[in-house]
């Protein structure tokens, strides 16, 4: 399955939960925006191992994973 970036966006704009909404803007940023992990997970002060996780979670759960 493959998500579009207006379907990231939209997900991203609905979701409630501010782990997971954190979650899918490191998604957006490093897949849509084309930002490196590293500077992504700069920019959310979380660590460069923290994004390498969530983003190898969404590369083979897709977004289900990031809950």
């Amino acid at each position: 399955m493959t998500i579009t970036k207006s379907e990231l966006k939209e997900l991203y704009r609905r979701e409630e939960d501010a782990k997971v909404k954190e979650r899918l803007l490191l998604i957006l940023r490093v897949e849509v925006d084309g930002v490196i992990p590293a500077s992504a997970a700069r920019e959310l002060h979380r660590s460069r191992p923290w994004a390498s996780y969530w983003l190898e979670r969404f590369s083979t759960e897709g977004v289900d994973g990031l809950k």
